[in-house]
């Protein structure tokens, strides 16, 4: 099970969990389900993060159009990795917080907590 925590810059805060294919999505797509988080911010793309599971640990994808907009992986001792446009990242259990900021301010803040299960192909043969 993966949870994922988001804080906005406008002070929303939500919490959902990750199972099997489920994907939660940040960004201007409009969907009103638990695993969606939609901004009204003509500087987000439709869906500017995606994460969803990926074997030890889950993954995102930015899909936030580089327009001043920078995305990081940033772990628990205060490094960063920078995810550019149409990258991916693996999360692990040091670099499990996600920041998306546009023009230095922070927009979302997205933390995932997840038990390190092996890769997807250990777990199905596992099954």
């Amino acid at each position: 099970m993966i949870t994922v925590k988001w804080k906005t810059a406008t002070g929303a805060t939500g919490e959902t969990q990750l199972s099997g294919d489920d994907k939660w999505t940040f960004g201007r797509t409009g969907g009103a389900d638990d695993l969606t988080v939609s901004v009204d911010n003509p500087a987000v793309s439709r869906t500017a993060l995606v994460i969803r599971d990926s074997g030890p640990g889950p993954v995102v994808f930015r899909g936030q159009t580089d327009n001043g907009a920078k995305v990081a992986l940033v772990s628990v001792i205060g490094s960063t990795t920078w995810l550019d446009e149409g990258t991916a990242g693996n999360l692990t259990a040091e670099e499990n917080r996600v920041e998306l900021s546009i023009q230095d301010e922070v927009v979302v803040t997205v933390d995932v907590e997840f038990d390190d299960r092996g890769s997807v192909v250990e777990r199905r043969q596992a099954q």
